[in-house]
């Protein structure tokens, strides 16, 4: 029997009646860029997923925790302990495990209030979750974009570990911008954008690296994570803007977030995309 949660008491006469996984889900990667054993899969190649604790919940409205990503890592653990390493788990796979971790604990069906752009009135919509993993689309496990005949770069998508350096160095920078304001300094303020320019700016090119396993040139394959950064921080734009525009293509693969919806009111036409903002997606009224 799999531990779940904090601890589990083997002599424990309650243990027969503690979570039961509550949805199997496959996973857009297949674990392709996971390291070795660290997802335990079914015969049928899927996962089991429970539903959340209360402690869960509780640690799901934890500003700090959210934007570090140990509130999502620590779900992942509860809900879905088959996979043994979290924060390395794929963007495209954490879209599909939290649409089912909201499935198992809440059901299937899920609400939400659109606003219309065109009169700003809210627009009372529900959603299937079954439906939306229904859309799962899978990620090559190769992903390989070629820079020039003689230049192959080798590409994985974005991890929840990449998504939470990116988003807690995007949240200070902003407050120390917020700081400078106060000041009323011009001088101060410049250097602080600068400043915070360039900190975005590294580790954009970081992460970049990071999601590159290896490039192929003639007669050598180079894998060493201090070549390959050297090589994103001085290659061209245009070779940048290749490179960011294939893990873009590889991160949307997974489920189709979007959705077409009219409007009640002035019966505008427009399409919206579930925004999986854990301090709502979870949410037991949405």
């Amino acid at each position: 029997m799999p531990i779940v949660g904090e601890t589990l008491l083997n002599d424990n006469p309650l243990k027969d009646f503690y979570r039961l996984p509550g949805v199997h889900t496959k996973i857009p990667t297949n674990g392709a860029f996971m390291p070795s054993d660290s997802i335990e899969f079914t015969l049928s190649k899927d996962i089991p997923v429970y539903p959340m604790r209360s402690a869960d919940e509780m640690l799901l409205k934890s500003p700090d925790a959210l934007m570090s990503g140990y509130a999502l890592e620590e779900l992942l653990k509860s809900c879905v302990p088959n996979i043994k390493q979290p924060r390395l788990i794929s963007s495209p796979d954490l879209d599909v495990l939290l649409v089912a971790i909201r499935a198992a604990t809440y059901g299937e069906i899920i609400s939400f209030s659109p606003i219309c752009p065109s009169c700003g009135v809210e627009n009372e919509t529900k959603r299937n979750l079954s439906y939306l993993l229904s859309t799962m689309t899978f990620v090559d496990p190769e992903n390989v974009i070629r820079l020039t005949d003689d230049i192959l770069v080798y590409l994985r998508p974005y991890n929840l570990a990449n998504a939470s350096i990116m988003g807690l160095a995007s949240f200070e920078e902003a407050r120390k911008l917020q700081a400078a304001d106060v000041s009323e300094d011009d001088g101060a303020r410049s250097k602080q954008i600068n400043l915070s320019m360039k900190r975005i700016t590294d580790l954009s090119e970081e992460t970049m690296a990071d999601c590159i396993i290896k490039i192929v040139v003639p007669d050598k394959e180079v894998t060493d994570s201090r070549h390959i950064l050297d090589f994103t921080r001085n290659i061209s734009k245009l070779w940048t803007e290749k490179i960011q525009a294939k893990l873009e293509e590889i991160n949307k693969k997974g489920i189709d977030k979007s959705y077409d919806l009219k409007c009640g009111s002035c019966e505008h036409e427009w399409k919206s995309e579930i925004e999986f903002n854990p301090s709502t997606f979870f949410a037991a009224s949405s």
